[in-house]
């Protein structure tokens, strides 16, 4: 079975608030236009500040087009579009969102909390006033006895089961904080974070729900606590400008994590001692994508999302593992190949694979069985197949037409003639124009199926591929906003299997049976309705049978608000249902080995990925069992609230 290209890798980027801003206003519109059933966004016709309607002096005039002065410049009015309604729902208060408005209220308390708890000197009533009612009781926020429940003598994880303890914390919110604190031991590098996740609302006060991080590294070590409150608190009083204030601290869920490693962490960013010496990493690399957008033309496609995946395998057969990275149209792509001091050399002009096309995934995987690494790389639209010489030079052999924004690469021989063919994932595209098309809106929302086709290619030998999507049955469910796919034999029936994750709506999985496919994930259970942008197999309880972990993106607003009487009340439960789904985060599914799946993700406490491109199955500690590793994040911003 081939290489899997599955895992999207995000080069860190920048963007200025506007395009953050933007990014908001695109998810608000497509989540508005499924509330309000309206697939054209419609707009609706209440007047703002800037309209004739709310501005008197304007109004008088009678007339639409009359200009605004703005100092020195003046600008026509306009009608009202659906941005400048979507941009007035940024206010909640304007909106009917009261729980949204008592949610940025307990977030600056929280903010506070946050603070105090970096900064442990400072816990004292004084600085708690604000914070804590008269009334105010807690439970124990760091409970005992807590139960080992791992120990490989590197990491060590507590975990609390969940039984009542007694607790001497009593009514101080200040004894709450720093018997928390003591936890994470001495040192200055304390951090603190919440997470709203749930809102509700009662006569005489309200409740949320919070996830809770708190960490400290020193030399030696490092800690972090995980945690789950249930709070209730008095409603702010504006007469008095009185915020709201903690009544009530109840504890959920909690496990605290223990490395004894030097500088208290597993991972250690070794990228500027491994690539620093390299003109491609300081000149193309670290400027980022701010950078090249202000210089590059639109049409090269250099877009601020980062989209270029890479590649890990040893091209020059020194049995050292090299990376090939994919790039923005205009700046070329690059192959570092590793050296026996575990610095990597940017080779790529040489081996004749520096293309300056748009590229978004690569393969490095032996493709005419000569015993080396061939190369396929995604450069919209074409597959770009290359051969390797075997010490790492490359000759371009085909560049089969494939789609127009191929997310991610697969390989595998799913009909055993011995030799691998391509499945590439496709987003949006058209398979027949170079031009794009323009970006269709998933409808609806969580089950679209109006995206761009994927394709699978066929292997026929001396680099010849042919398309062979429909006639092996993989043009069924096959627009959908495909990131990525994975090839397994689920079923142990000794051929291999594809698994599809889609951004919008249902995912697939392709039951092989003879080199034909069927979309059994209906049947199977594992069709995870929700924003799929990673997939990996593995078999994580160690049955024999190859279990599932899809990556998708947690919402800590969409777990509020889509439990709210303003959606729930308003829209059929299945829907409000799938909303739901989508906010919730990545999934487990292990595999029953009779053809279906078992969602265990809550049990598992895997959901909480954030918004997560990547998910892997990997044993990290050597212990045999796999564990679970997820890349997530999206654009790098000043503004760190969750969309």
């Amino acid at each position: 079975m081939g290489r899997t290209d599955t895992n999207k890798v995000k080069r860190p980027v920048r963007a200025a608030p506007a395009l953050l801003i933007g990014a908001v206003l695109v998810i608000g519109v497509l989540l508005w236009r499924q509330f309000q059933g309206q697939p054209d966004g419609t707009a609706g016709d209440r007047p703002d500040a800037a309209s004739p309607a709310a501005r008197p002096d304007q109004a008088a005039a009678g007339a639409d087009d009359a200009p605004i002065p703005i100092g020195d410049i003046t600008r026509p009015s306009r009608p009202k579009t659906l941005v400048d309604e979507l941009a007035d729902k940024v206010d909640p208060a304007r909106d009917g969102w009261d729980t949204e408005v008592l949610t940025d209220a307990v977030g600056v308390q929280l903010k506070a909390m946050a603070k105090l708890i970096e900064h442990p000197e400072r816990i004292d009533a004084g600085h708690l006033s604000s914070l804590a009612s008269d009334e105010f009781a807690c439970d124990d926020l760091r409970p005992a006895p807590l139960d080992e429940v791992l120990n490989d003598g590197t990491m060590r994880v507590l975990r609390w089961n969940g039984e009542s303890t007694s607790s001497q914390i009593g009514n101080s919110l200040a004894r709450a904080l720093k018997h928390l604190v003591a936890g994470l031991g001495a040192g200055d590098d304390i951090r603190a974070s919440f997470k709203v996740v749930g809102i509700d609302n009662a006569e005489a006060f309200f409740t949320t729900r919070l996830f809770g991080e708190f960490s400290n590294r020193t030399n030696g070590s490092g800690v972090q606590q995980n945690a789950v409150w249930q709070c209730r608190w008095s409603f702010p009083k504006a007469a008095s400008a009185t915020p709201p204030r903690l009544q009530w601290i109840g504890l959920v869920a909690y496990d605290e994590v223990v490395t004894k490693v030097d500088g208290g962490q597993l991972f250690a960013d070794c990228t500027a001692s491994v690539m620093g010496r390299n003109a491609s990493y300081q000149d193309q690399v670290l400027p980022g994508i701010d950078h090249w957008l202000t210089r590059l033309p639109r049409s090269l496609m250099v877009i601020f999302h980062g989209f270029h995946g890479l590649a890990l395998g040893d091209v020059n057969g020194d049995d050292l593992e090299d990376v090939y990275a994919c790039d923005g149209g205009g700046l070329p792509n690059r192959l570092y190949v590793q050296n026996v001091d575990g610095t990597v050399t940017d080779v790529a002009a040489a081996a004749g694979v520096d293309w300056l096309e748009y590229s978004t995934a690569a393969l490095l995987i032996d493709l005419d069985n000569d015993g080396d690494q061939d190369l396929v790389v995604a450069a919209d639209p074409v597959l770009l197949l290359l051969e390797n010489d075997g010490d790492g030079r490359f000759t371009l052999r085909a560049r089969p037409r494939a789609v127009a924004e191929a997310y991610s690469l697969a390989a595998a021989d799913y009909d055993e003639d011995g030799d691998l063919d391509v499945f590439v994932c496709c987003y949006r595209g058209d398979t027949t124009t170079l031009d794009r098309p323009p970006l269709p809106a998933p409808f609806p929302f969580y089950d679209a199926n109006n995206g761009g086709a994927n394709a699978l290619f066929r292997n026929d030998g001396d680099f010849r591929f042919v398309n062979v999507t429909e006639a092996t049955g993989l043009d069924a469910n096959n627009t959908r906003f495909s990131y990525s796919a994975v090839w397994e034999d689920y079923d142990n029936d000794g051929d291999v299997d594809l698994y599809v994750a889609n951004d919008f709506g249902r995912n697939s999985l392709y039951g092989n049976d003879g080199g034909q496919f069927t979309d059994v994930a209906p049947e199977a259970g594992v069709e995870d309705m929700a924003t799929g942008m990673s997939v990996s197999w593995g078999d994580c309880n160690r049955d024999g049978f190859m279990d599932l972990y899809v990556g998708n993106m947690f919402s800590s607003a969409g777990s509020r608000v889509t439990y709210q009487p303003m959606v729930t009340q308003a829209h059929r439960s299945d829907t409000v249902a799938n909303f739901q789904r989508l906010a919730r985060g990545n999934t487990l599914f292990t595999n029953a080995g009779d053809g279906t799946f078992n969602d265990v993700s809550e049990a598992a406490g895997v959901t909480k990925g954030r918004w997560a491109w990547a998910s892997k199955f990997v044993d990290f500690n050597n212990d045999t069992w796999l564990d679970l590793v997820v890349a997530n994040g999206f654009v790098t911003n000043s503004d760190s609230g969750d969309l």
